[in-house]
């Protein structure tokens, strides 16, 4: 089913974006964490933000924001358009190790553009990358 294939693909640049970190010298880091990341490398500062780009609860967010704190990759820094709230920052050292996920990823990408072709890794993307609507309710 497509659901299933979405997810193996996932989980096959997740697990290749995962070795290749700790190959770099990079701390273990959950899936979850790493897309924290990466959506972060992004742009995105604002939990709630995070929680909507990613589709998870800004429960989980925080969790996983939390833990990043604690390893050193991100911190939480006062909102300069909302004093009442905080955004999410990658430190100084969890901004090398984002750099060194990206270069991770388009290696990945390039890997698999030799795997199965760049056409299809390309069609991939743009198929990925249309705009699906709302889901649909049965």
């Amino acid at each position: 089913n497509l659901a299933q294939l979405i997810i193996r693909a996932f989980y096959w640049m997740d697990e290749g974006l995962q070795q290749n970190l700790r190959k770099a010298g990079g701390p273990k880091v959950s899936h979850a964490q790493s897309m924290v990341i990466l959506v972060i490398g992004e742009g995105v500062r604002r939990p709630s933000q995070i929680a909507e780009h990613l589709g998870i609860s800004r429960q989980a967010v925080h969790q996983s924001v939390r833990e990043l704190v604690n390893m050193g990759l991100v911190e939480l820094v006062p909102d300069q358009e909302d004093k009442r709230a905080k955004i999410v920052k990658l430190s100084k050292t969890g901004m090398p190790k984002h750099l060194v996920a990206a270069d991770i990823l388009e290696n990945l990408e390039a890997a698999l553009a030799q795997r199965i072709g760049k056409r299809k890794v390309k069609h991939l993307r743009d198929v990925l990358a249309s705009d699906w609507g709302e889901p649909v309710g049965l």
